[in-house]
């Protein structure tokens, strides 16, 4: 009996020493140089929210209500300018077409007769066979005829737009990027039908608040972050001349690479100023899955210190939020 508890005894405690995936300190070595921590100004900035926008967006609608006939994109389609987006029916515009035609020759035939009946009263006036309101007469009825023309061939061209609209067309080329209709769909005025954005680069819309939009100009550079995980430096179009009285914002657009994605949520860093901060070079630091740390040097040893890092800065540095002071040795 007191052997089998001096066997347990010894598996306990045999446990207890086993080894850790903690770091154990241990002496520094001179195979990897020491770095200090050290204080740096960097730029202060404010993280701005907005999304990935097309620099050409259009959403296509018509003027007529019609019945959709055909639409011979679909969502993704690339689509070149004045290439055929939707179809129309138009046989209500046929059918005003030929009323508008025959308008038109009567009035021909009106403006023609009137025309004969002005020269005729020329001649009897000239001959003294009838009275000058009578010849007054032929001419206003010769300028109403000619009225009526011209009101007949401005109904027919009206129609001949209106038929026009029928054929829907891309007003540039780009990609369908959304699609509201399908044939058989009735089609209302002002109603968006199809969606259309321009191929090319990207802009970052931002909604920078009035304070910090003042320091921002055509051709200045904002970090940009997409909520996906990509990341660029660009360039600042066009800051808009004034700000949204609802929400004291500046529209400020920037532009991205084609491949960034429309709609897409991302954030903007626009600068405020400067501050300190704890920078150490982004080689020394320790990631193990969502945790950061870095192995600092005290007395010789080398301990590894888990430690919340911010935002990178120029240099291959990464600032220190918390964890490290400055003048603190770390090593790789």
């Amino acid at each position: 009996m007191n052997r089998m508890l001096t066997v347990g005894v010894l598996a306990l405690a045999t446990a207890a020493c086993g080894t850790s995936h903690d770091e154990v300190p241990h002496q520094a070595t001179t195979e990897h140089a020491t770095v200090e921590a050290r204080t740096r100004t960097v730029s202060s900035l404010v993280p701005v929210e907005g999304t990935v926008a097309a620099r050409h967006r259009a959403e296509v609608s018509t003027r007529l209500m019609a019945r959709v006939t055909s639409v011979p994109v679909d969502v993704g389609s690339v689509v070149r300018r004045g290439q055929t987006l939707i179809r129309l029916g138009t046989e209500d515009i046929a059918a005003n077409r030929a009323k508008a035609a025959a308008a038109v020759r009567v009035a021909e035939a009106a403006r023609v007769e009137a025309a004969r009946q002005a020269a005729r009263m020329d001649t009897l006036l000239a001959a003294d066979a009838v009275a000058q309101v009578q010849r007054d007469q032929a001419y206003l009825g010769l300028t109403q005829a000619e009225s009526q023309l011209a009101l007949a061939q401005a109904t027919a061209a009206e129609v001949g737009i209106a038929e026009g609209y029928s054929t829907i067309v891309a007003p540039f080329a780009g990609t369908v990027v959304s699609r509201y209709v399908d044939p058989g769909d009735l089609a209302n005025p002002g109603m968006p039908l199809i969606v259309v954005e321009s191929g090319g680069a990207r802009e970052a819309v931002l909604a920078v608040p009035t304070d910090l939009a003042a320091g921002l100009g055509a051709g200045d550079s904002l970090e940009i972050a997409g909520h996906d995980g990509r990341s660029t430096i660009a360039g600042i179009r066009a800051v808009a001349g004034g700000a949204d009285p609802r929400s004291r914002t500046v529209d400020v657009r920037a532009v991205l690479p084609a491949d960034w994605p429309t709609g897409l949520s991302l954030t903007g860093y626009v600068p405020a100023g400067t501050r300190e901060a704890v920078v150490i070079p982004d080689s020394v630091i320790v990631r193990r899955g969502q945790l950061t740390g870095v192995r600092v040097v005290i007395d010789g040893r080398v301990t590894l210190r888990w430690v919340r890092l911010g935002r990178t800065v120029p240099g291959g540095m990464v600032e220190v939020l918390s964890g490290l002071v400055d003048g603190d040795k770390v090593t790789s």
